[in-house]
């Protein structure tokens, strides 16, 4: 019974941890924010996390992001640009999506931790897999600058879905749209 009560003390903890990170960040959310949103004594927090950034830590540990894995995959494969996406990429921005506070937390609300880079991270994969597509696709330079306002674009579009998440169904309707004018225009609408 005890490690029922422990499981569940660590599970309000985490929760309202990514509650409070999300509604704030990491630097102006305190211990005992989370901690009164838990429902528990401050002090009980450090029986699990001996501090701040050992529960950021686990939160955003939970979240697995390799765009640089998916990109590989996509230019792997055969096909339109949007086929790949709808094919290969989609279902993993999904799946991040589920998981959308913590991905929001990561991006935008880790500065003061070792992932305050998460976003830049994030954005230079995006753009280093438009630059090795549109080599493949045209002999054409362009400034590198088109690849990374593309990339910032197509990654602000995911965090805006996640920012203002429903449900499932209203990611990925949201995503196709996005999707949709980043392939084909917004006059594709």
């Amino acid at each position: 019974m005890a490690q029922v009560l422990k499981d569940e003390i660590f599970e309000r903890i985490y929760l309202s941890g990514v509650d409070v990170f999300y509604e704030k960040d990491f630097r102006s959310a305190t211990m005992q924010e989370i901690a009164t949103r838990a429902g528990i004594p401050v002090s009980l927090i450090y029986n699990y996390y001996k501090n701040k950034a050992e529960l950021f830590d686990k939160i955003v540990s939970s979240l697995y992001v390799n765009y640089d894995k998916i990109a590989y995959e996509e230019e792997q494969s055969e096909g339109l640009p949007s086929e790949k996406y709808k094919s290969i990429t989609e279902d993993y921005i999904l799946k991040l999506l589920e998981k959308h506070k913590i991905f929001v937390i990561l991006m935008d609300k880790s500065q003061g931790t070792k992932y305050e880079t998460a976003k830049e991270q994030f954005i230079h994969s995006i753009e280093q897999h438009i630059k090795r597509q549109l080599g493949k696709k045209t002999h054409i330079s362009y400034n590198d600058m088109l690849c990374h306002i593309l990339a910032s674009n197509f990654a602000e579009g995911i965090l805006e879905v996640a920012r203002h998440y429903e449900n499932h169904e209203f990611a990925r309707t949201m995503l196709d749209l996005v999707t949709k004018c980043y392939y084909e225009g917004v006059n594709s609408l």
